[in-house]
């Protein structure tokens, strides 16, 4: 383990060799912007993936990267971590056609059937999540963090998915939709109606909506990354 390690995060290093895998303790990390910015060739202690890095700056100081989210290019068992700096949250993405590919051929060579439904906060990602998870992952979001529940189909544009952010107020902001354009929001104040929204939404209960005021969104770009 490198010996530049910080109380906060960790400083980066480049150690990313040319066999296509990181060494072992470590992964690959791709910043949006900052020093780092859409560099790819660095690696990171993990996984899991550390929410916070703070790199220190030449002029002095530090700048601090936040965890988006972590995928997979074509591997699912090399695990990328996606940061951001330090800004306003940034959803995770939805899953590609690609991405599910990879994730039906992975489930598929290990003897299990298709996954239904993903859900992601804070890099960690549970497949077919239950009910238990969902709350756990609710419970432990932290201020400005996401949480994502996709329900997955065969057709992309079917797809659909719901999500919440933990304001720096305690509140929540809720969005769903179904496909890339349509979309709702909504907020809540606390947490048992977004555990309650979130739940019969997973379990596709009729008139789940109904516990919150839904605000129809006009997306007019996708959402989900290129």
């Amino acid at each position: 383990m490198n010996s530049r390690m910080r109380a906060r995060g960790c400083v980066v290093e480049d150690v990313f060799d040319t066999t296509g895998r990181p060494p072992r303790g470590w992964m690959h990390a791709i910043f949006h912007g900052g020093p780092y910015g859409e560099d790819v060739g660095r690696c990171i202690p993990g996984p899991p993936a550390q929410e916070l890095l703070a790199v220190p700056l030449p002029e002095g100081g530090v700048y601090v990267y936040r965890l988006w989210t972590v995928g997979s290019w074509s591997d699912p068992d090399d695990p990328i971590a996606v940061y951001n700096p330090d800004g306003p949250p940034v959803p995770p993405p939805l899953w590609t056609i690609q991405e599910k590919t990879w994730l039906r051929d992975k489930r598929r060579s290990e003897g299990l059937g298709p996954i239904g439904m993903t859900a992601l906060a804070g890099g960690r990602i549970a497949h077919d999540p239950d009910p238990r998870d969902v709350e756990t992952m609710l419970a432990g979001l932290r201020s400005r963090e996401y949480l994502l529940l996709e329900r997955l189909t065969d057709l992309f544009e079917n797809d659909a998915y719901i999500q919440v952010l933990l304001r720096e107020d305690e509140t929540y902001e809720l969005e769903h939709g179904v496909g890339p354009l349509k979309c709702f929001a909504a907020r809540a104040t606390s947490q048992a109606e977004v555990r309650k929204a979130l739940l019969d939404w997973a379990a596709d209960r009729a008139g789940w909506q109904a516990s919150l005021l839904w605000t129809d969104m006009d997306r007019t770009g996708p959402r989900r990354r290129a």
